[in-house]
């Protein structure tokens, strides 16, 4: 593989800096992708060009790739008809008006996590289900949408890298494995990952973080300007200029609307559909089966189930049936561009081999007793530049077991650490599909939710980067 040097992570400094400063994201993402292929072209302008243009269309040469981006789409129409036959409605009344169980800011907000917490298959559907549920009711209560994404992105990333039974799960036994049978470690995988979970500090603490903030109604920061100019809309009545497209007029006038059957029954199947997929492509082993399969079987099944429940109660034809779900997959246009961008910095990333080169040049520079915390800066600093927490634990769980096992450090440790640092960056990178699903997902401006939240993660994480210090030091 061809060595650029320090190139390689201008790529993603470029993309990051511009995110943050001209708040655009598809700009930021086109320019650094350009950057990135005119490395690649020995700094041809022109190459650099058709790079990026062909870059577009070769993101579809990947069937990953090719079904998460319909999956984004096909789920923007199931949630469209959800709402206009009422169910979400229904269902923000069930919790609310009948049930009691929401009656405030901070009950809006706990549902939100306990919504996230119970869906760790995988994070996509996590997340979309959890806005979907208290987008409304946080209207209702006033909790700004950049609060809201915080919660719902942060418990999610928390949730899906500490859970076994799925994708993540899956993808670490499996780089443990291959660490056992190269003869590294000792052990099986799976009692190894449960240990090293437990040291996945990231995770627990930024639980218990979104847990002090809803309940103690802390905010400072960004995000307590973003709440403070939401809430001043909130008591003034502005709340036009704040609500999404679902208001009353565009659910439909029929005897069967307003139930939240017409919530559950299509969001239900979605969601189950997901594991059985999970089971039937692993060949009845779910540490095998493909997540994106799995969401794509998923949302098509949903599709089936809606068209089915709607049509059989006579809420829509089937001429409607399809003009909403058309409206629905028109609004995912934006999310799905993005998405599609995303994915090509990934590419443009592995190309210029920038998680290699960072961990490369950052190898061999501390004494033993800083071996975790540095595995999890350098973890964090990848997921950051990449975006990817998946890619970032495909090449730092390797050089945390080989570094740990070199200055005597339980490979725990170093594991649970690598995983910390990695989803750092799905909390705080402009690039990351996660957080791009959760800005989607509640309404939220995409650079407004990922400037209020590093705040945050970035205290947590300076936390985490202490504990680990101690460990190190201490054991």
């Amino acid at each position: 593989m061809q060595d650029y040097g320090i190139w390689t992570v201008i790529t993603p400094i470029v993309t990051i800096i511009l995110a943050i400063l001209t708040r655009q994201v598809m700009l930021s993402l086109m320019l650094g992708i350009f950057v990135g292929f005119t490395v690649i072209n020995d700094h041809n302008l022109l190459l650099g060009v058709q790079g990026t243009v062909d870059g577009i269309i070769d993101t579809f040469s990947s069937a990953g790739n090719t079904r998460t981006i319909v999956f984004m789409v096909m789920i923007g129409g199931i949630m469209r008809l959800v709402v206009v036959t009422g169910g979400v409605r229904a269902l923000v009344q069930l919790l609310t008006n009948k049930t009691k169980l929401i009656k405030n800011r901070k009950s809006t907000q706990f549902l939100a996590i306990i919504i996230t917490s119970l869906i760790f298959i995988e994070s996509s559907i996590n997340q979309l289900v959890a806005g979907a549920s208290t987008k409304n009711l946080a209207r209702q209560y006033g909790v700004a949408p950049e609060k809201m994404s915080y919660i719902i992105q942060t418990a999610c990333v928390s949730v899906c890298s500490s859970a076994i039974i799925n994708g993540w799960g899956a993808v670490i036994m499996g780089l443990i494995g291959v660490q056992i049978s190269q003869g590294l470690i000792q052990g099986e995988p799976f009692d190894i990952l449960i240990t090293s979970i437990g040291y996945n500090l990231m995770a627990w603490l930024s639980i218990i973080t979104i847990l002090f903030y809803v309940f103690t109604n802390i905010s400072w920061g960004p995000m307590k300007k973003a709440e403070d100019k939401y809430q001043q809309n909130f008591i003034e009545g502005n709340i036009s200029q704040l609500q999404s497209q679902d208001n009353e007029e565009e659910i439909i006038d029929h005897p069967n609307a307003h139930s939240s059957l017409n919530f559950f029954i299509p969001i239900l199947s979605t969601v189950l559909m997901v594991p059985i997929a999970l089971y039937i492509t692993g060949d009845g082993d779910f540490s095998k089966g493909s997540g994106s399969t799995s969401v794509y079987w998923g949302v098509m099944f949903g599709t089936v189930v809606s068209f089915c429940w709607f049509i059989g109660r006579r809420l829509l034809n089937i001429d409607e049936f399809f003009k909403e779900l058309f409206i629905g997959y028109a609004n995912m246009l934006k999310i799905s561009s993005i998405m599609i961008l995303a994915f090509l910095m990934g590419n443009v990333s592995a190309e210029l081999n920038t998680g290699a080169y960072i961990a490369e040049v950052t190898q061999g520079v501390m004494a033993p007793g800083f071996s975790i915390g540095f595995i999890f800066i350098i973890s964090a600093i990848m997921s950051l530049a990449t975006g990817t927490s998946w890619g970032t634990f495909a090449i730092m769980i390797p050089i945390g077991v080989q570094l740990g096992l070199s200055v005597g450090m339980p490979v725990e440790y170093m594991i649970g650490a690598a995983i910390s640092g990695s989803i750092f960056g799905d909390m705080t990178s402009p690039i990351s599909a996660d957080a791009i699903v959760a800005s989607m997902a509640t309404d939220c401006e995409h650079i407004e939710h990922i400037r209020t939240q590093m705040p945050y993660a970035l205290v947590t994480a300076s936390i985490v980067l202490a504990i680990y210090l101690y460990l190190g030091f201490s054991y």
